[in-house]
């Protein structure tokens, strides 16, 4: 914590967490009373300088409070060896990653084991072969290499021993909070920067691309 008074405004024995109606991923804020958030959908919301709303339903609240929603994607790979004998197959060697893992491999992840951030989120699709998996895919969604850390492809060539394919499924809570959007333009990343007359946001948008925006307000 830095003060930018030569005095504590606040000790630290009188402060105390509050809990925020709505749902976000990251929250970024600066000395001006500036807060952004963004949602794992990449979409960009602003506090209102509100409370209540989402869990605190039924508590009370104040102006400000809007709608929320925010959608999470999960992903597991289903990873298969080859044999001479029976082709891919789901048997890989004792070295080998799990059958069904994350991305790294390191971790086991199934289908019907993966759960949900909390009782607030509900399934909104089922499992799928995502077809667009980075380095590309065949007409099953499989890609290829010569082994489990080698880069991926999505054509078999005959030195290809094993291949991955990915699933993927869509999660979504809804809600409200003192939020309000911020704009269309999906960000990966934000950054407010402040001193006492103004407040400039640096953002990355999906595309990898730096943005940013001056004269920020609490209002705009």
């Amino acid at each position: 914590m830095e003060y930018y008074s030569t005095s504590a405004i606040i000790g630290p024995d009188e402060m105390i967490w509050r809990t925020m109606g709505g749902y976000l991923r990251k929250v970024e804020s600066c000395r001006n009373g500036v807060v952004w958030g963004i949602c794992h959908d990449h979409r960009v919301w602003v506090y209102t300088g509100g409370w209540g709303g989402g869990i605190l339903k039924g508590i009370g609240g104040s102006d400000g409070i809007h709608p929320m929603t925010d959608t999470q994607t999960y992903c597991i790979y289903e990873n298969q060896r080859w044999n001479p004998l029976s082709g891919y197959t789901s048997t890989g060697l004792p070295t080998d990653r799990y059958m069904w893992s994350d991305v790294t491999g390191k971790h086991k992840r199934t289908r019907e084991h993966t759960k949900l951030l909390s009782r607030h989120w509900h399934w909104i699709s089922e499992w799928m072969v995502d077809y667009n998996t980075p380095g590309g895919v065949d007409n099953e969604g499989w890609q290829y290499a010569t082994d489990f850390p080698a880069p991926y492809h999505g054509k078999k060539v005959f030195t290809d021993c094993v291949r991955r394919r990915r699933w993927y499924r869509k999660a979504q809570i809804v809600t409200e909070g003192p939020w309000i959007r911020a704009g269309s333009t999906a960000l990966l990343d934000i950054s407010l920067w402040a001193n006492d007359k103004t407040v400039s946001v640096w953002a990355i948008t999906l595309a990898g691309e730096a943005i940013y925006r001056t004269g920020v307000t609490a209002n705009t």
